[in-house]
């Protein structure tokens, strides 16, 4: 295995599971957001209609995606705060030491 291939498949890698996960979780919460607001910013109800579709298929994505990340303990929707916290300051450690 090449030097790249080691960094970005390798064990240290950002390319697990659990990241790859909360990544695509943080992309549909804006790509949510984004088509909220351009329904509500819609001039036509056609075009409402059509972003307001879009809205409710990507948030249906991020339920079920949740729903996995929840399943695999690797998102604590109903943790203790300071356990999350904990948890989230961890995940940036393992995250920046490899890059350091």
């Amino acid at each position: 295995m090449s030097f790249w291939d080691e960094k970005i498949f390798g064990k240290d890698s950002l390319t697990d599971d659990k990241y790859l996960a909360l990544s695509m979780l943080g992309a549909s919460k804006a790509s949510a957001l984004a088509y909220l607001t351009a329904t509500l910013e819609s001039a036509t109800p056609e075009i409402r209609h059509l972003y307001f579709g879009f809205c409710t298929q990507i948030t249906q994505a991020h339920e079920a995606l949740t729903g996995l990340c929840v399943e695999r303990g690797w998102y604590h929707a109903y943790g203790q705060p300071v356990d999350q916290l904990k948890e989230a300051f961890s995940d940036s450690v393992s995250v920046m030491s490899p890059n350091a």
